[in-house]
């Protein structure tokens, strides 16, 4: 069964960038018509479904400045990027505050700390000597963000994730959904679509081998990307990886974030400290491998020699708005952190393409337009902004929010595609014919193969020779297997289509790492074979779109010129490898073997075979 419905604004993901983004367009016009989707239950869903303990990035003076934020932004992705857009969201970052604590209902000073002057404190963190982060009790933050959106008017569609947006001259005109629960199409005649679907967060595979044991929300599948891309739009820096450092086997974050500003340091086995600051970057994820690369792994998080009251307060917030399952894990595992050595970190375990932790994500401009009219981003699907964290998706999704309700009051409708109805029923068809099947692959064995080939082959250092072959794989499961799959319920249906987003951005990671001919943003995108920087390459992007054959582009472009003249260069270095692994035996003269093997002939010709078969990817 399906449904056609006219809007004038569908709000893709329900995360804190939707929400916000449902918020603002409100605010900016009370009577726009609003429809607002999300795969899971909008209360807990996105990244920050647990709540949030701080704003990574945000400019509040007098601590910090817009261009404390350019500065930042500008030497961590190392001059990749649009100032313009940083310096919008740097301006933004006070109203934002002052609506959460209004959203949330609470006092100056209870949900962010003030210094006796009333003035936000915020904490060092970031390789700038400027304070940017700003602590944040926000446990119920998405709840009340969910209470205010449901409060305002906004038709909302919980485990309605959308599986197209439609097209037609160029511009956006509507909207394909499915509810996982019921198995109801809609199709959104829509003037205006904000993405705010959240990272590729889901595209690795941990050394654990749980497919949903992922950094990221496990519903970030890379949905947004494969549709923005499908829809026209241009992605940048698919190639800059988000490489985390973990929480071993427990796939949660470091914490870094929250326990390096209460005085916690990353340190290796033998107890010396891996880098000089916490924030998650290519240069200190280069130092996070060094110690793999010496023996002097693991890794740890160290926080034994912290006052007892600060352990108490990171316990709180890991245990609480973090992961509330890292309590149960830390004590099964006797882990405890007053003790030393006690908290292992893992690295690299699973890759992913994000904005909001990295530089990727669908290009966008200072008002969140794509190269699609009609079609806005923000969050950690936007590559536009790079490195916003949380505060970002909020900033900018209560700026695209209020740009596609302007948008949409000046649009009419554009044209359905031909024959509406007979379409649909044809994309249903498709979409369907997994469930079909009478028999076939298990989604999650399909899923596993896609994942286990990406995190093989994508993980860096990276080898072109491994990017081709990432490439192969993506191409075949999508032309092999996809077609085999069988889906047992609506829920494994919508797995269906998660594989294939994810077999589409792990192409795109592939394609624009092979096109970037050096290596950029330390860790995040090291070719082994170009191991240095390239001044060609300075200030420009990748662009991966679709092209008019329907096959995958990249495409080199240049930045708009930095307006505001900061460091565009971090602190590391790639190092100098030394590969000399000593004399290899030598061979005497009388070591050689026969140059003919008459016994095996004769076996084969018993068994009728002139020639063995051969298995090679260029003869499959």
């Amino acid at each position: 069964m399906y449904y056609v419905k006219e809007t004038d604004v569908v709000i893709i993901g329900a995360g804190a960038a939707g929400t916000m983004a449902a918020i603002y367009a409100k605010r900016a016009n009370p009577k726009v018509r609003l429809i607002l989707l999300d795969k899971s239950k909008m209360e807990t869903s996105g990244a920050a479904g647990r709540g949030m303990d701080a704003l990574n990035t945000m400019a509040l003076p007098p601590y910090s400045y817009p261009e404390d934020v350019i500065e930042h932004l500008t030497k961590i992705t190392e001059g990749v990027l649009d100032q313009e857009i940083a310096h919008v969201f740097g301006k933004r970052c006070p109203k934002i505050v002052e609506d959460l604590e209004q959203i949330m209902e609470r006092e100056k000073g209870d949900l962010f700390p003030v210094d006796e002057k009333g003035n936000y404190i915020l904490y060092y963190l970031h390789p700038v000597n400027r304070p940017l982060l700003q602590p944040m009790d926000g446990e119920e933050m998405k709840r009340a963000l969910a209470r205010r959106v449901r409060s305002i008017g906004v038709e909302v569609y919980d485990r309605t994730p959308a599986l197209k947006i439609v097209t037609r001259d160029g511009k956006v005109v509507g909207v394909l959904a499915f509810n996982i629960r019921t198995g109801h199409y809609f199709y959104f005649r829509t003037k205006a679509v904000c993405l705010t679907t959240g990272a590729a967060g889901r595209m690795g595979l941990a050394s654990s081998g749980y497919l949903c044991g992922c950094y990221e929300f496990p519903g970030n599948a890379g949905d947004g990307f494969a549709m923005a891309y499908e829809a026209g739009a241009e992605l940048v820096n698919m190639e800059c990886f988000q490489a985390n450092t973990l929480l071993k086997d427990h796939q949660g974050p470091s914490c870094g974030y929250v326990a390096a500003p209460r005085g916690a340091v990353g340190v290796n086995r033998l107890g010396e400290d891996v880098w000089t600051h916490g924030y998650s970057s290519g240069d200190s994820k280069m130092g996070v491998w060094k110690a793999f690369a010496e023996g002097k792994s693991p890794t740890y998080l160290k926080m034994d020699h912290l006052p007892e009251k600060n352990v108490r307060i990171i316990e709180k917030i890991l245990w609480g708005s973090e992961r509330t399952s890292r309590r149960i894990f830390h004590r099964n595992r006797g882990q405890d952190y007053r003790k030393p050595f006690s908290v292992e970190l893992a690295f690299a375990e699973e890759i992913g393409a994000c904005g909001g932790h990295s530089s990727s994500g669908v290009q966008s401009n200072i008002n969140g337009e794509t190269s699609v009219p009609g079609l806005y981003v923000a969050g950690d699907v936007d590559g536009g902004l790079p490195h916003s964290y949380l505060g970002g998706a909020l900033v900018m999704g209560g700026l695209i929010g209020e740009r596609a309700t302007e948008y949409s009051e000046g649009s009419s409708y554009g044209p359905d595609p031909e024959s509406l109805h007979t379409w649909i029923r044809k994309e249903i068809k498709d979409f369907e014919a997994p469930l079909l099947r009478e028999r076939g692959l298990p989604t999650h064995l399909v899923e596993y193969k896609a994942r286990t080939r990406i995190q093989n082959y994508l993980k860096p250092p990276k080898n072109p020779r491994y990017l081709e072959i990432a490439v192969w794989w993506m191409e075949r499961i999508r032309r092999e297997d996809l077609p085999q799959i069988k889906a047992s319920d609506f829920h494994d249906l919508l797995k269906v289509y998660e594989i294939g987003c994810i077999l589409q951005v792990g192409e795109m990671m592939a394609r624009a790492s092979l096109f970037r001919k050096e290596s950029r943003w330390g860790y995040q995108h090291w070719r082994l074979d170009i191991p240095m920087k390239n001044p060609e390459w300075d200030g420009h992007w990748v662009v991966v779109k679709k092209g008019q054959d329907g096959k995958m582009s990249c495409i080199k472009r240049k930045c708009p010129p930095l307006k505001w003249d900061f460091p565009s260069a971090m602190e590391y270095r790639y190092p100098e490898l030394d590969f000399d692994v000593g004399v290899p035996f030598k061979k005497a003269a009388n070591w050689k073997n026969p140059d003919k093997d008459p016994w095996m002939e004769s076996h084969l010709e018993k068994e009728g075979m002139k020639t063995p078969r051969r298995f090679m990817p260029e003869e499959d």
